[in-house]
C-alpha cells in the first residue's frame, strides 16, 4: 500500500499492477506541491508497523508506546531500515505525555509532565537523545483560554531550550 501511495503522489497518471491493488491512468488532484512528494509517515507500534515503517516509510510515529519502550521500538525500526534501505535516513516521531508548563493549581490527570519550562524541556530532550526528531505535543487544559495560555508558556519557556 505504501508503495502505491508513493507512486500516486509522484506520478500524475500512474499505472500499478499488484496482487492486491491494481490501477491505471488514475489521476489525483490536487497534485502535491512538495516535490517529488510529501513524506509518508507510518504510524503504529505493532511489530508489523515497525517493520513497515523501517522498510517503506519516510517517518515513523508510534501509537500508544510508553516512553520506556521507545528505545527498543526505535531500534527495531532502524534495524528494519538498515536491512531494507541501508543508510537511507528516517524521521522518528513521538507523541509526548500531556504537558502542563508551570505548576497547575488543580489535580492534573496522569501521565502529565508539569513544572517549570526547564523540567518540561529536559523531559522532551530525553526523547531527542533516543533519536526522536519530531514531537507531537499535547497540553493539559480545562478551557480554551487555559490551552492558549499553555501554548504561550510553551513557546516562551520550553521551546527555546529545545533548539540546538
Amino acid at each position: 500500500m505504501v508503495e502505491r501511495l508513493d507512486v500516486a503522489l509522484t506520478d500524475e497518471f500512474p499505472s500499478v499492477a499488484g496482487p492486491t491493488w491494481t490501477f491505471a491512468d488514475m489521476g489525483i488532484k490536487p497534485r502535491p506541491v512538495q516535490q517529488p512528494r510529501p513524506p509518508i509517515w507510518v504510524g503504529g507500534s505493532s511489530p508489523a508497523a515497525l517493520r513497515r515503517a523501517g522498510e517503506r516509510g519516510d517517518g515513523w510515529l508510534p501509537q500508544g508506546t510508553r516512553r520506556e519502550d521507545m528505545p527498543d521500538q526505535i531500534a527495531a525500526v532502524l534495524e528494519h531500515r538498515k536491512r531494507a534501505r541501508g543508510d537511507d535516513p528516517i524521521d522518528l516521531g513521538a507523541i509526548t505525555e500531556f504537558l502542563y508548563v508551570g505548576e497547575p493549581d488543580w489535580e492534573v490527570p496522569q501521565p502529565t509532565i508539569s513544572g517549570p519550562g526547564e523540567k518540561v524541556a529536559a523531559s522532551l530532550r530525553e526523547l531527542g537523545a533516543m533519536g526522536v526528531n519530531h514531537l507531537q505535543i499535547r497540553f493539559r487544559a480545562r478551557t480554551c483560554d487555559e490551552l492558549l495560555d499553555q501554548m504561550d508558556a510553551f513557546a516562551a519557556d520550553v521551546a527555546p531550550m529545545l533548539t540546538e
